[in-house]
């Protein structure tokens, strides 16, 4: 086998090799010599090594501290104009509810200017490549350019289109609403959803845990700048999504108003005192025809329309044989059908939806209309519609032939100056936004869009039938004695809970007050009307309704402390409900207090934070909700 040809050798080996054949004692120190040259080249190029490191480092360090400043003074300059342009935002939504669009304009053109200038100061190459880093401390550049890129965004797609909103659309003239102008609302503000909806992913999609606390409090402040404008768009969307065809704009509609009056209380708020059928045709508003509660049948032997057995078991028939008691659910659903069926007992009209108001919310309406004078020479405002309508009224006009007139001329003239262009859109839709979350409106509607839009909302009239959002617990009441004195009681609602805490099944207590104001010597003078024909005057016969939230059970209950018998237990619209009557004497108080529990096997996370869902009556009640842990 051939050895492998060993390689030539090297430049050194064969200088060294000379060497040694000149002078074979020279290759020691030759040697020596050579190792020396070696370690002190070494060591000049450890030194040049080092020099050149701390060259590197220092004029790194220097750039870096160039860099680090220059982002700096970026982000604090892109931090001011985003602070200045915050309070545009304010500006521009008070200016658009305040039918202002030259103001909305002027505040959204500031706002783009400002958010211009901070997309401007979080740009450039530096900032650009830094950014682009992928290491967690540079999500706060990003974060910083993409607040300032939203802000842009958030200028041109919903600020800017915004201020060419006019709610001026939703108020009728002449006895009509411009249904067209209200479909090109419709879809501008449709565009306003879309442009708050883009910006809020973009800022989902930044990682708020590798943000430092002054980034991540700008990042907020968008956001909640964002979510105060949805607050508004997206209901706003959704109605005017519907609106035009609630408003015949695809064929005529017909709605039953219904006038519930406090003074006489029912679950849904008061007794029906007057019906008014209102026909909408392209947005043209016309009264078909009115009529007094007093018209229909006193009593009938059978319910005017089928109610469920729950709805039975738990307030008897009498909710559907009775007129006047078509309002005793709190379920408004059921009670529109009621009114549809009593309507139908009278005349052939077609009924596409039901409205139900009470006299304190349109109390709400007439500071939108100002004082409205009738024929009978009263003056309604919005300080004395409630007095008027649900007291002072029967004083004035005790005869029954009268009063009808009376409430009839009210609602003619309520309607003329609704209708007649002089509302002011601000305040009427404030009115109409108060007036729902107290339940003293209501609507009801044969259209499938319509209630699916409607859901569980407060206007809807219904209770939610989940604790997902809320677990509501339900206080209602009846007047049982067929006369006008709830004008003269007063309710408190008190919550205490440990639904937020609970390890197992959580508790409820709901205490209710119940306070007869009227002295007996007042009493004495109050007309018949009032103190109706079945009791002693003063004295005032109530039933209370209490619901417990969805699923949850109730475990017993006293009345003054002590145990008292119900009429009924069971169960209606998802809950554990029970039912007493009381009947108070002149200035008594009754305190009606319920236990619950959670089903078994529920624990705090089943439950929404508490909430109490009552009967709207005459004055305002207080509802207090003891609940730790929740928010």
């Amino acid at each position: 086998m051939t050895e492998p040809t060993p390689p030539p050798p090297s430049r050194r080996e064969r200088r060294a090799a000379r060497t040694t054949a000149a002078d074979p004692s020279a290759t020691a120190d030759s040697d020596l010599l050579a190792d020396e040259f070696d370690v002190d080249r070494r060591k000049r190029r450890r030194v040049w090594l080092w020099v050149s490191i701390a060259l590197v480092v220092l004029i790194g360090l220097g750039v870096g501290a160039w860099a680090a400043n220059r982002l700096y003074t970026q982000a604090q300059d892109t931090r001011s104009h985003l602070l200045a342009a915050m309070p545009h935002v304010a500006e521009a939504k008070a200016a658009m509810l305040a039918s202002d669009p030259a103001g909305a304009a002027a505040a959204a053109a500031a706002f783009r200017e400002e958010a211009l200038a901070a997309q401007k100061t979080s740009s450039g190459k530096l900032w650009d490549l830094v950014e682009g880093i992928p290491l967690p401390p540079m999500e706060n550049l990003r974060a910083v350019s993409t607040v300032s890129d939203v802000a842009v965004d958030l200028a041109d797609d919903v600020l800017m289109p915004a201020s060419e909103v006019s709610i001026t659309a939703l108020a009728p003239s002449g006895g009509r609403m411009d249904v067209a102008a209200l479909q090109s609302l419709a879809d501008l503000v449709s565009g306003i959803v879309d442009g708050t909806e883009a910006a809020d992913d973009r800022l989902g999609a930044l990682d708020d845990g590798a943000l430092i606390e002054q980034v991540r409090a700008g990042v907020r402040q968008v956001d909640a700048a964002l979510d105060e404008i949805r607050a508004i768009a997206v209901p706003a969307r959704d109605v005017l999504a519907v609106l035009p065809d609630a408003l015949g704009a695809s064929g005529p509609r017909q709605y039953l108003v219904m006038f519930q009056g406090n003074a006489e209380m029912r679950a849904s708020g008061g007794g029906p005192g007057s019906f008014v059928l209102l026909k909408v045709e392209d947005g043209a508003l016309s009264i078909v025809r009115e009529a007094a509660a007093t018209e229909f049948a006193f009593d009938i032997p059978q319910p005017v329309v089928p109610i469920d057995a729950e709805t039975e078991a738990l307030y008897s028939d009498i909710v559907a044989r009775w007129v006047a008691n078509l309002t005793g659910t709190p379920d408004f659903p059921t009670s529109a059908a009621l009114a549809r069926g009593w309507w139908s007992t009278l005349f052939a009209d077609q009924v596409d939806g039901v409205i139900s108001i009470d006299p304190i919310g349109l109390s709400y309406m007439l500071n939108a209309t100002g004082p409205i004078s009738l024929p009978t020479g009263d003056v309604l405002t919005s300080e004395n519609a409630a007095p008027l309508l649900l007291n002072e009224a029967y004083f004035k006009y005790p005869d029954g032939v009268d009063s009808n007139r009376f409430f009839s001329a009210v609602s003619l003239s309520v309607f003329a100056a609704l209708t007649g262009g002089n509302v002011q859109p601000l305040p009427m839709v404030a009115a109409l936004t108060k007036a729902t979350d107290e339940g003293r409106l209501k609507l009801w509607s044969a259209n499938e869009q319509e209630t699916a839009l409607l859901g569980e909302s407060r206007l809807s009239g219904r209770l939610p039938t989940t604790n997902d959002d809320e677990s509501a617990v339900g206080v209602f009441f009846n007047d049982t004695t067929g006369s006008k004195m709830d004008y003269y009681v007063d309710a408190t609602v008190g919550v205490t809970t440990d639904q937020c805490t609970a390890e197992a099944a959580p508790n409820w207590t709901t205490t209710v007050t119940l306070q007869n104001r009227v002295s007996a010597e007042r009493a004495r003078g109050l007309p018949r009307y009032i103190t109706g024909p079945y009791f002693t005057p003063g004295e005032i016969g109530t039933d209370f309704i209490v619901y417990t939230p969805v699923g949850a059970k109730i475990e017993s209950w006293t009345l003054n402390g002590n145990t008292y018998d119900a009429i009924a237990h069971t169960t209606h619209l998802g809950r554990d409900a029970v039912r007493i009557n009381v009947i108070l004497k002149p200035q008594e108080t009754a305190t009606f207090q319920v236990t619950m529990v959670g089903a078994d096997g529920s624990t705090s996370a089943d439950f929404a934070p508490p909430s109490v869902r009552h009967t709207p009556m005459v004055r305002e009640t207080p509802v207090t909700i003891d609940a730790p842990g929740c928010e």
